[in-house]
């Protein structure tokens, strides 16, 4: 059994690429009163959103489970629209050694579709597979590609 691994979907929004990125990148914090049942809070804690090495905390529910997991900005490019984000410390640091969420948005003639990618390195090979967490982030950008759309 292999500690490391890798969860990837194409999730189709009617959004845009751009209004997505937009919200994933320079306004997370939007999205505690877009899907407030899975994020309570998204605070800046160092640096400037949307800038690479930009340092943010995200409280959120999983399975009735409030978590907490501080992210830094490891990649970005607005052109792309794509973002990645990595895991710095938080409750997944008890789990994973390494944690990181992909996402490019691609735009289509009409809305866009997010490629999605969780790759991560377990501590040990006790620990499960993320697959609740990886299931929820795509909930979450079903729900926010249908609010952007209708913004």
């Amino acid at each position: 059994m292999s500690l490391v691994g890798t969860l990837e979907a194409d999730v189709d929004i009617s959004a845009t690429a751009q209004q997505f990125f937009e919200v994933m990148c320079n306004e997370p914090s939007q999205l505690t009163s877009i899907v407030p049942d899975v994020f309570k809070s998204v605070d800046l804690l160092d640096g400037l959103w949307g800038a690479l090495g930009a340092i943010s905390s995200w409280t959120y529910v999983l399975d009735g489970v409030t978590s907490t997991v501080t992210l830094l900005i490891s990649a970005v490019n607005p052109i792309t629209t794509s973002i990645t984000y990595g895991m710095i410390e938080g409750d997944l640091k008890s789990q994973f050694s390494t944690f990181t969420i992909q996402m490019d948005a691609i735009q289509k003639v009409v809305g866009s579709t997010v490629h999605l990618t969780v790759s991560y390195v377990k501590l040990t090979e006790d620990v499960s597979t993320p697959q609740a967490l990886f299931d929820k982030a795509v909930e979450v950008i079903i729900e926010l590609g249908a609010y952007l759309a209708q913004a």
